[in-house]
């Protein structure tokens, strides 16, 4: 009896998992359609050509798998968020080996810059192509999935937890490790030591910068200060996040210019670039100063500070907010994916245990990590190093979709049309890996795709919002769909007869400056288009 309930208990989660799915995806449209098949067939034809068949298949796949768990992480029952707890296990895993490569490249020198890169963009256009016709996704639907992954992985950390507990070798070494950790990640931070320090003082900028402007708009600051001086407040947060602005966009020029520098100039030797290194090209007083005020200890302080603040601040306005509606269905909703995360988790952690019983994870960080840290991993049981590897698996697929989260933050992606504009921006960083290859033609009918992938999206996104999903459109959307493609085929055989034609007196040798000329000519395109478009 008791078997049968459970069974029919895993029947009804399923049930309800396929549901949620089917409801947040139902009735894409034939313009849905069209930018899915597309944007799918442009990744896999393109990607071979950059990073091989098997690996453009594999990360795109990945990408559709990360789609699925997003929809059920992100939705508002829990049950489904227990389902999406499920289902994201697997999906990290699909989505944690080419996530890792795309790191693993980017922090290369030379080529493989571009690569990680390309491998990046195969992976958002895969996540692109699942989502396209979700309605909740322009609506902070990829930071809800974001959070359900690390509510999963948290899940499991409780599960290694529980399993680790009893064995007091563990809990000697975990102490010793846990003051190591603390101390590499003040001296990175605060310290600013090592080569990264000035990628490091990027990312502390610009994550203290956005998480004080969220916190900032979040709270109901005009409950403290008496009627007469609400609009002072009102100026003064605006300056504020104003301020904030600034400052994400300060870091992100500061992180682009570490890594680009040193990829496109010969008097860069390490990458990526260190402050001394800019205090020395740099021309005084320029360069100096930029390294004075990455390395200063005080205000790396500061920004941690700032950073901590905002997050206590914005925790602390989340629990007051949820004690004011059903406190029941909140901690549900927090625990559903968590919950289902855990449970999948034993049997995969089981299994990768089993898999992988020789893996000797501690050899491997032995020389960069503490040695604390080394000891620590070699007396964990195999099964709780594979649980671990699971949270690893988790947290990179909550980094994906934050990153797109972070997109629409920066106003890089639109409000409306975001799954289009989503696969088209991937498409489009394609097609620079295509011209950094010296593939040009192949290049500019990649970009010019981009640019079809965009507007078509953008059309059924408008035809959702303005005459529904159960609207009868084929024929309008089919007769966009064909005038735009046919658009796209003009001007990108115009721009290969062109290219040609130019080529021939003033040939573009080198790889980046292809690339960069990629770029301008096919914004140009585009803003010409926007433009004739009204």
């Amino acid at each position: 009896m008791t078997g049968r309930t459970v069974l029919e208990d895993g029947r009804s989660l399923l049930s309800s998992g396929i549901a949620g799915v089917r409801m947040a995806l139902s009735r894409p449209t034939a313009s849905d359609v069209a930018t899915i098949c597309c944007t799918l067939l442009v990744a896999v034809v393109v990607g071979s050509a950059l990073v091989g068949v098997g690996l453009a298949v594999f990360a795109t796949a990945s990408g559709l798998a990360g789609a699925v768990a997003t929809v059920l992480l992100a939705s508002e029952r829990p049950l489904v968020r227990a389902v999406g707890g499920v289902v994201a296990v697997p999906a990290a895993l699909l989505i944690v080996l080419p996530v890792v490569l795309a790191g693993a490249l980017v922090v290369s020198s030379g080529v493989g810059l571009f690569a990680g890169v390309t491998v990046w963009a195969l992976v958002v256009a895969g996540l692109a192509s699942g989502l396209v016709s979700w309605r909740r996704l322009g609506d902070g639907g990829a930071g809800h999935g974001g959070t359900g992954a690390m509510l999963a992985a948290a899940g499991v950390v409780a599960l290694v937890v529980v399993r680790v507990l009893p064995e007091s070798t563990v809990r000697e070494r975990a102490g010793d490790a846990a003051a190591d950790v603390f101390g590499t990640v003040w001296a990175v931070l605060v310290v600013a030591d090592g080569s990264w320090a000035f990628v490091w003082f990027a990312v502390l900028l610009f994550a203290s910068a956005l998480s004080v402007s969220s916190t900032l708009a979040s709270l109901p600051l005009e409950r403290l200060v008496p009627p007469d001086r609400a609009d002072r407040l009102d100026d003064a947060v605006e300056a504020a996040r104003r301020g904030c602005s600034y400052a994400v966009r300060i870091a992100i020029v500061l992180a682009l210019a570490a890594f680009v520098v040193p990829a496109v100039s010969d008097r860069f030797l390490e990458f990526p670039t260190t402050p001394r290194e800019v205090a020395t090209i740099v021309p005084a007083p320029v360069g100096t100063a930029l390294a004075t005020v990455v390395t200063l200890s005080a205000l790396r302080l500061v920004l941690v500070a700032l950073l901590i603040a905002a997050l206590s601040l914005a925790a602390l306005e989340w629990g007051r907010r949820t004690l004011h509606h059903n406190v029941a269905l909140a901690i549900a909703r927090v625990s559903g994916p968590a919950i289902g995360a855990a449970l999948i988790a034993v049997v995969a952690a089981l299994v990768l245990s089993l898999v992988g019983p020789d893996l000797e994870l501690a050899a491997a960080l032995a020389g960069t990590a503490p040695p604390s840290v080394v000891d620590l991993v070699a007396s964990l049981p195999p099964f709780a190093l594979a649980a671990a590897v699971l949270v690893v698996a988790l947290t990179a697929l909550s980094a994906v979709l934050y990153s797109v989260t972070l997109l629409r933050a920066l106003r890089i992606l639109p409000g409306r049309a975001i799954g289009g504009a989503l696969a088209a921006g991937s498409v489009f960083v394609l097609a620079i890996g295509l011209a950094v290859v010296d593939r040009v033609e192949l290049a500019i009918v990649t970009a010019v795709g981009a640019f079809v992938l965009w507007d078509v999206g953008e059309y059924a996104d408008v035809i959702r919002t303005e005459l529904g999903r159960d609207a009868n459109t084929l024929r309008a959307e089919l007769v966009h769909v064909v005038g735009t493609a046919l658009s796209g085929a003009v001007v990108a055989g115009g721009t290969i007869v062109l290219y040609r034609w130019v080529g021939t007196t003033t040939p573009v040798t080198d790889p980046t400056s292809a690339a960069i000329a990629l770029g301008t000519g096919l914004f140009a395109v585009v803003l010409v288009a926007w433009s004739l478009r009204g």
